[in-house]
Parts: structure tokens; C-alpha cells; sequence
């Protein structure tokens, strides 16, 4: 009998652990879903008829867009993509903020080559981009 209660006593926390990390552990990415698409549909900018998709396609290598949501459960589309920034090519992670039923979006942080960028170089390099 003392056998099986040692383990028992092994079993419990592996499954405990493993079922943790099968609701908490890791995601893969969402990589197309109603939030993507509406980032991608809309305006590069203001009076734009660019669409931000095509003008990152263009202007961009490599491009990729993520959709996550924030502990604060803010909808988050990140396009990350190597883009010509100050005359070399870096990567570039730039995030829009979609508010809930997609009624508008403001556009948050702006990397490049993992520094973050003010607001007026962010808004600098969306208008090299609409071009």
C-alpha cells in the first residue's frame, strides 16, 4: 500500500503542473482574425487612401501581423517587419490599440531594433511609408 501512496504523491503534481501550463503556458501567435483585418484595412493615415497593409507590403520585408490581448484586455494588432528606418534596414514592431467592436484604433508603441520611438518619429516614418 505505501507504494501506490508514493506514487500518488508523484502522479498529482505532474498533472497539476501539466495542466497549468496546457491553460496558462504559451500561445501560438493569432495571426489572422477580425482585429488583423481591420488594422490592415484602414488608413496608413489620416486622409490616406493607402491601406496599411499594402503601404507595409511595399515599403517592408518580411512583414507579419499579430494579434494578442493585454491583461488590461485591450485588443493589441502588432505588425513587426524589417523596414528601411534612417537609411539602413532594422526591424520594426509597431502596435495599434483597437477599441472594442472595432469602433476606432489609436496607434501605440513604435520599436526599432528594440528602442522605442517618440511619437513624432513614429508618425515620421508612418508618412515615409504611406509614400
Amino acid at each position: 500500500m505505501g507504494k501506490y501512496k508514493r506514487t500518488i504523491f508523484w502522479i498529482i503534481p505532474i498533472a497539476i503542473l501539466g495542466l497549468f501550463f496546457y491553460f496558462f503556458g504559451p500561445k501560438k501567435p493569432v495571426t489572422d482574425n477580425e482585429y488583423v483585418q481591420y488594422i490592415q484595412a484602414a488608413p496608413v493615415v489620416e486622409n490616406s487612401n493607402i491601406t496599411t497593409k499594402a503601404a507595409f507590403e511595399n515599403y517592408c520585408e518580411k512583414s507579419k501581423w499579430e494579434y494578442f490581448q493585454t491583461k488590461m484586455m485591450e485588443h493589441v494588432v502588432e505588425f513587426k517587419g524589417d523596414c528601411n528606418v534612417g537609411g539602413k534596414v532594422q526591424s520594426v514592431n509597431l502596435q495599434y490599440v483597437v477599441e472594442k467592436g472595432q469602433a476606432d484604433y489609436r496607434i501605440g508603441a513604435m520599436l526599432v531594433a528594440g528602442t522605442q520611438q517618440s511619437e513624432e518619429q513614429r508618425n515620421a516614418f508612418l508618412n515615409t511609408v504611406q509614400q
